[in-house]
């Protein structure tokens, strides 16, 4: 993989670029590819997630069937590449996708935030993935450099989501595998950035702390995304409804979580989660549901 240098795009040559002059800090393993100026929402990202060590697998219950069904979407998708081909990850947050394909792919993980990958690394343990700090919407990677790449609840936090789309293209190969899971439908989240002040006064939450990309961001509708992936650069693109009931019970009991003050979050028995996962995916079939879900992924191959 050759690294390349993201204020002149030139190559990288053990960190250094020889056209800009540019030297690029490695820090406990993470290579610091930031652009020398970053838009504010990254910065704001970076440093919210620095300073957030909470276990998203808990908060966000990605061990429950309601999550795992989907992501096991995305890891079908990389399982068709041949073993050992290069994915890159885009925010790789708690790592809890790249646990699944680290033993057979070259992985490499990065995500806005340093302190989050020095924790993924510790918490992987493994010396064959490369880790780098990285704005999602500029990234140190030269054209054709991987064959798949895939990046979950991710897009919705980058400044430029378009430029984040181009960079897809950009650095995945042709043929390759590009995922992108779990990213908020504007049917309901613009509704929940318009209501959010009182929301978060409901479940007793600073409506100025946590991250400023999750408080500002509206989703996206489908045709959004459609138009991220219209043109001559990609084909066999599927946009897939993700969460309905499933969607209700998983913010519902967390409002009331939060909002109770709970010590522990409600937890399904198994057999009802599956029962929701597949009353949505009948649902989904019904002409116009899809629009009511609550989430997005979106598959496609490079041409």
């Amino acid at each position: 993989m050759v690294l390349i240098c993201v204020d002149c795009h030139n190559q990288l040559v053990e960190n250094h670029c020889s056209h800009c002059g540019r030297f690029y800090e490695q820090k406990n393993g993470i290579l610091i590819a930031w652009p020398k100026t970053m838009d504010k929402l990254a910065e704001e990202e970076a440093e919210h997630h620095d300073e957030d060590d909470s276990d998203a697998i808990e908060v966000h219950q990605l061990n429950r069937p309601r999550n795992v069904f989907y992501h096991e979407q995305l890891w079908q998708e990389m399982r068709e590449l041949p073993k050992g081909s290069s994915i890159l990850e885009i925010g790789a947050g708690s790592g809890f996708d790249a646990q699944v394909l680290q033993d057979n792919y070259a992985l490499t993980l990065t995500d806005v935030s340093p302190e989050t990958l020095r924790r993924l690394s510790e918490k992987l343990n493994n010396p064959d993935i490369m880790y780098i700090a990285a704005d999602g919407s500029r990234l140190p990677f030269a054209n054709n450099s991987f064959d798949g790449i895939y990046m979950v609840a991710t897009l919705h936090h980058l400044p430029n989501q378009q430029q984040g789309i181009h960079e897809l293209a950009r650095m995945v190969k042709s043929g390759g595998q590009v995922y992108i899971g779990i990213e908020p439908n504007s049917t309901y989240f613009m509704w929940i950035k318009y209501f959010r002040g009182l929301l978060c006064r409901l479940i007793h939450m600073d409506p100025h702390k946590g991250s400023h990309a999750d408080a500002e961001m509206e989703g996206f509708s489908y045709i959004d995304l459609k138009k991220y992936f219209f043109g001559t650069e990609w084909e066999s693109v599927t946009i897939r409804p993700i969460w309905f009931l499933a969607g209700w019970w998983h913010y519902g009991s967390e409002f009331l979580f939060r909002s109770l003050r709970l010590k522990k979050r409600f937890v399904l028995p198994s057999i009802l989660e599956w029962l929701l996962i597949y009353l949505d995916e009948a649902l989904f079939k019904i002409p116009g549901m899809k629009y009511l879900a609550w989430h997005w992924s979106v598959s496609a191959k490079k041409l």
